[in-house]
């Protein structure tokens, strides 16, 4: 029966699960002892599974390579930054192969579109007793988006400069960070998958919602280890964990009835929402997803951490995502004030630094002014005291020469120039 697995995975800066991640979704030859445990492990279950892979939107310097993108994202995202995220998704056991091939690019093209480095996978297993395929997507997604600009691996994950794009980092996709945004992307999710099963005629639907909001009494499966399912597929050893699954699966032939009465009403209400008909082309259906999908994301409010919300989303790891993405946003923000300060404060010193040097070189010049007015006032005065004796002296040459003797005169230079210092 059709039904919505999502399971978000959030790997942060300063890790070293890129390599593993990348090699286990894309069946590539392992070195590291995780991954390489992870690929036995597959090839000694017949779980190998690999239908498709492939990235796309990745800048230049990165080459092509998903490891290489991946890995540097680990290395220079910023401290408790989301380095990039894991997606798995169930792709519908009632469309065949090539349908669910279909299916993948549309979740890509609305996940990803031309915008968000992504490195997917289309895996197709068989369930434990071996009787029916289990497809599922696996999406390795970086919140980077692709705006054209050239830049280095360690500029891409830099703070994003709105004011010089050039300057800083590749700027991050709004849509994977708003308040409840996981809420939200499994309704995008639905939407697409809703939207091939009836494009294929299949009378399945899923539902986005719990069960325990749709009032449908069936509880989750629980999450079985590989060693588990294992021992059940080998050699029939029954775990409790396993036998939980079982009887849950045994209860939901009873359920299923309901439950799929329930997605159907659902998705008849949702393509009124959307504004879906069935007359629609296909490119067309798709495109309202999308724009539903981003009208979401920009009427959003801003993630705020409140105690009686904190527990509305309960994906998997979703209450330390929250409080993870919420404490760097906040940090972000203290980061963004403190560098304005930093900013201000640099521009008031070289204000203040301008005055002094102005004020110093307005001194300089007043001293050196007033040194040169002193100066040219003693060469004045020197001027006129050695006018005043060579006139003197003319006139001492002249009382001597009418009385036929020398003459004499006593000068008292104080007296006559007292302003010069002279005795």
């Amino acid at each position: 029966m059709a039904h919505l697995h999502f399971r978000r995975t959030v790997y942060k800066s300063g890790g070293s699960k890129a390599k593993a991640r990348v090699e286990y979704m894309t069946r590539e030859s392992a070195r590291d002892r995780r991954a390489a445990r992870q690929l036995r492990y597959i090839g000694r279950a017949d779980r190998e599974d690999l239908v498709y892979t492939q990235s796309r939107n990745l800048p230049a310097w990165a080459a092509g390579n998903a490891l290489t993108y991946f890995r540097a994202a680990e290395q220079y995202e910023r401290a408790l930054g989301n380095a990039f995220e894991e997606w798995k998704i169930t792709l519908p056991q009632e469309l065949s192969p090539r349908q669910n091939m279909a299916l993948m690019r549309d979740l890509v093209e609305t996940i990803a579109g031309d915008r968000l480095p992504i490195t997917y996978a289309f895996h197709c297993p068989t369930t434990m007793d071996k009787t029916q395929p289990q497809p599922h997507l696996h999406c390795l997604i970086s919140g980077r988006q692709d705006d054209g600009i050239a830049r280095t691996p360690a500029q891409h994950f830099t703070r994003y400069n709105s004011a010089h794009p050039e300057r800083g980092g590749a700027p991050k996709d709004p849509a994977l960070y708003h308040l409840r945004a996981v809420k939200q992307w499994r309704v995008t999710i639905s939407d697409v998958v809703n939207l091939h099963l009836a494009r294929a005629g299949c009378a399945a639907r899923i539902h986005p919602d719990r069960l325990d909001d749709r009032d449908l009494t069936r509880p989750p499966e629980p999450k079985l280890l590989p060693s588990e399912s294992r021992a059940y597929r080998d050699t029939g050893v029954v775990s409790d964990t396993m036998a939980a699954v079982l009887a849950i699966r045994a209860q939901r032939t009873a359920t299923q009835r309901a439950e799929q009465a329930d997605a159907r009403a659902y998705w008849d209400e949702r393509k009124t929402v959307l504004g879906i008909t069935d007359a629609m082309d296909g490119t067309v259906q798709l495109a309202a997803i999308c724009t539903a999908r981003a009208q979401v994301r920009d009427q959003a409010p801003a993630r705020e951490v409140v105690l009686g919300e904190v527990g509305v989303e309960r994906d998997e790891r979703m209450l330390g995502d929250m409080a993870g993405e919420a404490y760097a946003q906040a940090w972000d923000e203290v980061q963004g004030v403190w560098e304005r300060m930093q900013e201000e404060q640099a521009l008031c010193d070289v204000g203040w630094e301008a005055v002094r040097q102005a004020r110093k070189g307005g001194s300089e010049a007043l001293a050196e002014s007033v040194q040169e007015q002193h100066a040219r006032e003693h060469a004045r005065a020197w001027n006129t005291l050695e006018h005043d004796l060579q006139a003197l002296a003319q006139q001492l040459d002249a009382l001597s020469a009418e009385a036929g003797s020398p003459g004499q005169v006593r000068i008292r230079l104080w007296d006559r120039e007292p302003g010069l210092g002279l005795s």
